[in-house]
Protein backbone atom coordinates (compact mmCIF):
# COMPACT_ATOMS: atom_id res chain seq x y z
CA UNK A 1 0.00 0.00 0.00
CA UNK A 2 1.49 3.31 -1.09
CA UNK A 3 1.07 6.27 1.24
CA UNK A 4 1.50 9.91 0.38
CA UNK A 5 3.87 12.06 2.42
CA UNK A 6 0.92 13.59 4.33
CA UNK A 7 -0.47 10.15 5.13
CA UNK A 8 2.92 8.99 6.41
CA UNK A 9 3.19 12.05 8.67
CA UNK A 10 -0.34 11.52 10.01
CA UNK A 11 0.35 7.82 10.63
CA UNK A 12 3.61 8.61 12.42
CA UNK A 13 1.87 11.17 14.67
CA UNK A 14 -0.93 8.67 15.36
CA UNK A 15 1.56 5.93 16.22
CA UNK A 16 3.43 8.27 18.57
CA UNK A 17 0.20 9.15 20.37
CA UNK A 18 -0.81 5.51 20.70
CA UNK A 19 2.56 4.43 22.11
CA UNK A 20 2.78 7.25 24.67
CA UNK A 21 2.41 6.18 28.29
CA UNK A 22 -1.08 6.52 29.69
CA UNK A 23 0.21 8.29 32.79
CA UNK A 24 2.15 11.35 31.60
CA UNK A 25 4.53 13.09 33.97
CA UNK A 26 3.75 16.52 35.35
CA UNK A 27 5.39 19.43 33.53
CA UNK A 28 7.37 22.03 35.39
CA UNK A 29 6.16 25.66 35.16
CA UNK A 30 9.17 26.40 32.92
CA UNK A 31 8.22 23.63 30.50
CA UNK A 32 4.61 24.85 30.42
CA UNK A 33 5.74 28.40 29.59
CA UNK A 34 8.01 27.10 26.82
CA UNK A 35 5.17 25.10 25.27
CA UNK A 36 2.81 28.09 25.48
CA UNK A 37 5.37 30.28 23.69
CA UNK A 38 5.71 27.63 20.97
CA UNK A 39 1.92 27.56 20.63
CA UNK A 40 1.69 23.87 21.46
CA UNK A 41 -0.71 24.31 24.38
Amino acid sequence: MKMTKEEKEAYKAFRDRVTMPTNPRKLTPEEIEKLKKEGRI
